[in-house]
């Protein structure tokens, strides 16, 4: 299950997903959405020196470097790749008429992704 709770940081809230902790920044104007129901919904912002510590993980050699521009773009599609299986894993339950968000949804919605996001 995806659990929301309040940080002490303000304008920020953390995502606990089992062990994991992801941070999003509530305080990013171009992270505000209008939900089907016209109400503002948050959309997840990662930072980039977060990213690029992931893409650092899987570099070949250490000397590799990655450019402010590709790093911008990685962002990006990280947080739109977010933003996409959320609202694929939300209709999801809806359609199995859950009220919550599980990892059977999301895991139900992952094999399209990955053909959508290859």
């Amino acid at each position: 299950h995806l659990n929301m709770a309040a940080s002490p940081k303000a304008g920020t809230s953390r995502a606990q997903i089992d062990d994991g902790v992801v941070q999003l920044d509530e305080n990013n104007e171009k992270g505000i959405r209008q939900s089907q129901e016209g109400s503002p919904i948050q959309t997840p912002t990662f930072k980039a020196k977060t990213i690029q510590e992931l893409m650092k993980m899987n570099f070949e050699h250490e000397k590799t470097r990655i450019s402010a521009d590709a790093l911008k773009m990685l962002t990006e599609l990280f947080r739109m790749m977010t933003v996409e299986t959320v609202l694929r894993a939300t209709e999801q339950a809806k359609i199995q008429c859950d009220t919550h968000v599980s990892n059977e949804h999301l895991e139900k919605v992952l094999p399209q992704l990955m053909f959508d996001f290859p």
